[in-house]
Parts: structure tokens; C-alpha cells; sequence
């Protein structure tokens, strides 16, 4: 059966009934609880102030890693709400109402916004959420006769910034578009997708047969020719070219709503069969291969199936271009990872191997506190590629209750390594055979690693607070985003980079850090993608063991008429 990889994008949870208090954290009895708060506020529209009915506001605990305090009530008729019986705290603070776009405590158009920190007993009134509403685009799906087509997938996608792609580390410097929704064509051949902040975008059709055979009731017989013929159709960029550098984006604003429709067209398309062979040498049985369009991010654009007993694999319906073949398997508690790079033309392929078991083992262990700690307790590491010699090469491993882990079938190349660590939680050391993994990475040359991977996790690290100001007037600037990178940055220490957001008293801290020296910069988000942020000047401290630090930082805010 042929199937898709879907990448799920997890958001701020969200509470739709009235606010509860939650039990007391560990360690603490009612007794010695101090003072609960109280926050109230409206939620109106953008446009023109009219109230929201039933919109849902969340106030959701900072850095509480899985398991957050949420509180959260939903509007009246006027838009007004209240929210009783809080904890003291820092909190992420939104609203949300269908056809409008999420909007943060304090957020200029739609950006991050600031955090709220709450004190013993406060009492916050008069918040008012001004919420946009969404941008849709909606059109038609035809095929060369004019007919409808029936369960195309039409995504949306944008392009990064060079800051985003900065930000995203060596992967993301190459990645140029990035998913964002979806929808399938009904039996119109219509489709509609809401929801959409201001910006610019690209859209794409593409003919996927099989996931919308999960969503709607179909013949058997139907679903066994579309699995027989695969996609016959070319996928397609707005306004109909196949090459994105040929694509239209389309610029939408605050409630717009834009048809883009389609004339899908054939094209001559091909089947990509072959085996997997694991790390044994025998057949890899229900391993995962899939075909995905490299610089591309999103799920829709892979295409993929499973292994049978033989190991083998078909992918019909694939256009002429440039891939990444990967496979996955779960053999136990072992993750086998492959990738190779494919270029399909105009014939089948019908003898690829790509094989298991060809890379280097690399065995760890996590040592965390003292006996018995939880700090081990469903954490993950990974490797992620640093260099082109390994593109499309990963990692991963779960570590073991008593520590150890063991990444399977790496391949040669330079590494960074990412731990999953709880919120309270850093990695103070990683050592692979004595060196240093956040100066020089993990390289794997040769088939071999150079020893086992030692890495050390701690609670008790370094804390740093401070205040973003306005430059000229002093005044506290609620919700700037401050980075705290280590100097000087490398692709091997990325993982020890933090942001946050300051408060409403334009206050912001970092907790649990590992010593060394940063980078500290802040930046004020702009209402409009076509103004440029303000930006502070870096500056550069360097943090002990245990050590507590203040600092003040300045933003030259332009004057206002």
C-alpha cells in the first residue's frame, strides 16, 4: 500500500472551557500557595472593534516543557472575558477565533508578541486582542477536457527569509520554500484554504490518488486503478508552470480572499522500484521509502511506500527532477536511516538499491544528577548534518533508562548533535572519545567514530535577566525578542542558542545555562513584512557556573508624530 509522510506541526495547546485551577506543583501543599491572579480583558475585531462572541483566550506557562499550566476562558457577547484563580507565573498569552488569525499578548499585526508575568495577587484588566481576519484562497481544479478533479492537494507555500534560513542553521540555508496548509479538491474540483496571514505566497497542485481515498467513502475497484496508474498529472505552480522559478506569488492582505485555479495537464511519468537491503544483509522488511524534492519543506511533497517481505519497494506516478531517496526502519529499538540522491528522466527505474547497515554505530550514554533523577525520562538525541558530503543524513536514538543509546547505520560526514532535554535541564558537556562535540562536531570518517559519546546533563546552571528599553526615553519595550547565542557560533553549538520574549515590563531571563560566552542581541518585530525589525547592538558577556547576570539592553526606536 502506498503511503505519505505527514509532518504535523504542533501549536500552543488551547483550552475551550472555563478556567480551572490546576493541582499544585510538586513540592508545594495549598497552604503555602501564595496568591492567585486574576486577568481580564476583550477580544474585538481589527477592522472595526465589533466584539468577538466565544473566542478562546489561553494564558499557557513559559518554558514548563511537557506537561504546561493552562488557563483559558471563551468570550461573551461583548467579547469580554475573565480568567480567575492563575498561578504566578510567566505565560504565553493568545487568542484565537475561527476565520481569524491567532493573535499574542501585546502583538503588533501578527508577530510574537510579549509574555505576561504575573506576581502574587496581581490583577490584570482592560487586555484588549485585536484579531485580523484571515486571508483565503480558494479556486477550481480542472483537468485537459475541463472536467473537475476530485482530491487534488493544493498547497500553500512561502519563501524563507535569508534571516529565517540563518536562523535555521546549515539545513536551513538551502531550504527555499516551506509548507504551510493544504487542502483536497472536492467532487467540484474546489478547494479552500483559510486562515492565511498577511504575506507572500505560492501555491502548488499536485495529484496525490491515495491519501484522499482515506477521507471519503470510494469503490474498490477505483482505488485499485488509481494505485495501479499512480499520478499521470504534472504538478503544477500557480498560475500552470511546472518550474518554480517560473511561479506567480501571490500577495494577500488582512481578510483577502483570492481564486486560483488550475488546468492540470499530463506528463509523462515514471515508476522508481528496487529494494532495501538491511543491515543484516537480508531483505529490510516494512522499511519506509519515500521520494521528497530536496530545498523543499512540507509534506506533500514526498511521495512514498512501504517494503514488502522481499524488501522490495514500487513509487509510481514521478515526474522527471531531482530527489532524495530516504528509508527508515524500526528494527526493536533500532532506527535504521538512509538517503541517497536520485535523478529521475524519462524512463523507469526498476533496479535502485539503497542498503542499511553500511554506516558506523555510534554508542553513548546520558549521565544526568544523582541516582534516581527523571531528567532521562523520554529523551531523544540526534545528529544532524553540517556539510554537503552528508546532505539528507539524520540520526536519532532514544535513551535507554539506564542512560545508554546507540545511533544505528551512520554515514560519514560531519555531525551536530541535538538532545532533547527537560524544560530546568541543560547539556553541560558532550565528549566523543575526548574532544569536544560543540567545538568540533561528531565526525564519522572511515566507518568509525572515534569512541563512545559521552554527554552530561545538568540543572544547576547559569542565569541571565534583563530589560529591553527604549534608547532615547527609558521606557521598558514589551515584546522584543532577545537571542542569547554562544561567541563565537558555530554549526556544531547551535543547540546551546536560546530566544525569549520580554514581558510587559519589558523583562526577559534565561535559566539553566551552561557556561561560556554569548552573544546577546534583541530585536522589535515590525507590523509589516516590508519594514525592516529594529535592532539592538550585540553585546557580549561570559557566564560562570551557577552564576546569576543582569543586563540592560537598548533599542533606538524611531520617533513617532
Amino acid at each position: 500500500m502506498r503511503r505519505f509522510l505527514l509532518l504535523v506541526a504542533v501549536s500552543v495547546p488551547m483550552i475551550a472551557s472555563s478556567a480551572q485551577t490546576p493541582s499544585p506543583k510538586p513540592g508545594t501543599t495549598d497552604k503555602k500557595q501564595p496568591p492567585l491572579c486574576t486577568v481580564s480583558g476583550r477580544v474585538v475585531a481589527a477592522a472595526d472593534g465589533a466584539p468577538i462572541k466565544s473566542a478562546r483566550v489561553a494564558l499557557v506557562e513559559e518554558k514548563a516543557g511537557r506537561h504546561p499550566h493552562v488557563f483559558a476562558a471563551t468570550t461573551d457577547n461583548d467579547g469580554r472575558f475573565e480568567i480567575q484563580k492563575i498561578d504566578p507565573a510567566r505565560y504565553e498569552f493568545v487568542a484565537s477565533h475561527t476565520g481569524y488569525i491567532n493573535q499574542r499578548y501585546q502583538a503588533k499585526g501578527t508577530g510574537d508578541g510579549a509574555i505576561l508575568a504575573l506576581v502574587p495577587g496581581q490583577e490584570v484588566a482592560g487586555v484588549l486582542f485585536r484579531l485580523l481576519r484571515g486571508a483565503v484562497i480558494n479556486g477550481r481544479v480542472i483537468d485537459e477536457a475541463g472536467e473537475p478533479m476530485q482530491g487534488v492537494t493544493v498547497s500553500v507555500l512561502r519563501k524563507l527569509s535569508d534571516e529565517e534560513r540563518e536562523e535555521a542553521g546549515p539545513i536551513g540555508k538551502k531550504l527555499g520554500l516551506l509548507e504551510l496548509f493544504s487542502a483536497f479538491t472536492d467532487d467540484r474540483g474546489e478547494y479552500r484554504i483559510f486562515g492565511l496571514k498577511p504575506g507572500d505566497y505560492y501555491i502548488k497542485a499536485v495529484e496525490m490518488p491515495e491519501l484522499p481515498n482515506m477521507l471519503r467513502a470510494v469503490d474498490t475497484t477505483d482505488w485499485a486503478m488509481l494505485e495501479e496508474f499512480g499520478s499521470q498529472y504534472a504538478p503544477l505552480f500557480y498560475p500552470g508552470v511546472v518550474q518554480l522559478d517560473q511561479a506567480q506569488a501571490m500577495s494577500l492582505h488582512a481578510g483577502e480572499e483570492i481564486q486560483a485555479d488550475f488546468a492540470m495537464r499530463h506528463i509523462k511519468t515514471v515508476q522508481v522500484s528496487g529494494r532495501v537491503i538491511a543491515a543484516d544483509g537480508g531483505p529490510a522488511t516494512k522499511a519506509y521509502v519515500d521520494l521528497s524534492i530536496p530545498e523543499v519543506s512540507g509534506w506533500t511533497q514526498s511521495l512514498g511506500t512501504s517494503t514488502d517481505a522481499k524488501g522490495e519497494f514500487a513509487i509510481k506516478g514521478i515526474p522527471p527532477g531531482s530527489y532524495i531517496l530516504s528509508a527508515r526502519q524500526h528494527d526493536q529499538d533500532k532506527l535504521y536511516v538512509t538517503r541517497q540522491k536520485l535523478e529521475v528522466g524519462d524512463e523507469k527505474l526498476d533496479s535502485v538499491t539503497i542498503a542499511f547497515g553500511r554506516g558506523t554505530n555510534i554508542t553513548g550514554r546520558v549521565h544526568a544528577g544523582s541516582p534516581g533523577s527523571n531528567a532521562l525520562e523520554r529523551i531523544r538525541v540526534s545528529l544532524s548534518p553540517t556539510d554537503d558530503a552528508n546532505e539528507g543524513a539524520y540520526a536519532s536514538a532514544e535513551v535507554k533508562k539506564d542512560g545508554s543509546f546507540q545511533f544505528n547505520d551512520v554515514a560519514d560526514g560531519g555531525y551536530a548533535l541535538h538532545v532533547g532535554v527537560e524544560e530546568g535541564w541543560f547539556v553541560k558537556s558532550a565528549r566523543l572519545g575526548g574532544e569536544d562535540v560543540f567545538q568540533k562536531g561528531v565526525q564519522v570518517e572511515k566507518g568509525t567514530s572515534g569512541g563512545s559519546l559521552e554527554i552530561v546533563l545538568s540543572s544547576e546552571g547559569a542565569q541571565l535577566d534583563g530589560t529591553v528599553t527604549d534608547k532615547d526615553h527609558g521606557q521598558p519595550i514589551a515584546g522584543a525578542q532577545v537571542s542569547l547565542k554562544l561567541d563565537p557560533e558555530t554549526p556544531y553549538n547551535r543547540i546551546r542558542s536560546h530566544q525569549t520574549s520580554t514581558d510587559q515590563n519589558g523583562q526577559f531571563n534565561f535559566r539553566a545555562l551552561p557556561a561560556g560566552k554569548y552573544r546577546v542581541t534583541a530585536k522589535l518585530p515590525s507590523a509589516t513584512p516590508e519594514v525592516p525589525a529594529i535592532r539592538s547592538e550585540p553585546q557580549t558577556i561570559t557566564l560562570s557556573d551557577h552564576e546569576h547576570q543582569a543586563l540592560q539592553i537598548k533599542l533606538a526606536l524611531p520617533e513617532t508624530e
